[in-house]
């Protein structure tokens, strides 16, 4: 189980910080446009806090396999990373983005089983 938790944890890292460079650094208008008309001139910043909270999630998720301490923190930034996948799905479902929102729901399931799986299953 610790192997196929090491590797959920590497394609969720991968997959996040490539969430974290298109949303954040980025975006593209046509696609963003929705949430621009939501949000107004908040929109902006507020994508470059969240690309920025992913990044380092996505980091500290692998960070105690690339350095051997920080183990405890793995599983907290999984599971933060699930709780800002269900704020995606909110957000996608009130935008009417449905293909985004099953993505971010499977995402949301991948991070809340690596949160489960290194508190209770498997801990580094």
């Amino acid at each position: 189980m610790n192997i196929v938790l090491w590797v959920l944890q590497v394609v969720l890292a991968v997959k996040f910080l490539s969430v974290a460079y298109t949303h954040g650094l980025r975006p593209d208008p046509a696609k963003m446009q929705r949430g621009n008309q939501r949000f107004g001139a908040a929109a902006r910043p507020l994508l470059i806090v969240i690309a920025l909270a992913v990044s380092l999630c996505a980091v500290v998720l692998v960070l105690p396999a690339a350095t051997g301490a920080a183990a405890w923190l793995a599983p907290w930034s999984a599971a933060l990373l699930a709780v800002m996948m269900l704020g995606a799905a909110g957000f996608h479902l009130a935008c009417r983005d449905n293909p985004k929102t099953w993505v971010s729901l499977v995402l949301f399931a991948l991070a809340a089983f690596v949160a489960y799986g290194r508190w209770a299953i498997a801990p580094l």
